[in-house]
């Protein structure tokens, strides 16, 4: 597991301004009391993850939350499909 290093703490800090940030393949942003996840598994789905936002000490987030997030082992209040390689492939 990666550490939470400066540049990482910065994530937190633009998150806490409500900007829209990069973490690995996924973009996170925070929106009210909601932490919003998209990306793209590694089997070609492109998903959007919606997480009720625990709160935390670095700038209001929980550093074990992003770990459990990011190592899939939070499970999510739901999750919307976008699109998958199959459904590009028939278009």
């Amino acid at each position: 597991m990666k550490k939470y290093t400066a540049l990482t703490q910065n994530m937190f800090r633009h998150l806490a301004r409500g900007e829209e940030v990069q973490y690995n393949a996924f973009q996170v942003k925070s929106v009210e009391d909601k932490l919003i996840v998209r990306g793209q598994y590694q089997d070609g789905r492109e998903v959007e993850m919606h997480f009720r936002r625990r709160p935390g000490k670095e700038a209001g987030f929980s550093k074990e939350q992003f770990k459990n997030i990011f190592a899939f082992r939070e499970k999510p209040i739901f999750h919307i499909n976008i699109r998958s390689r199959q459904a590009k492939q028939m278009s």
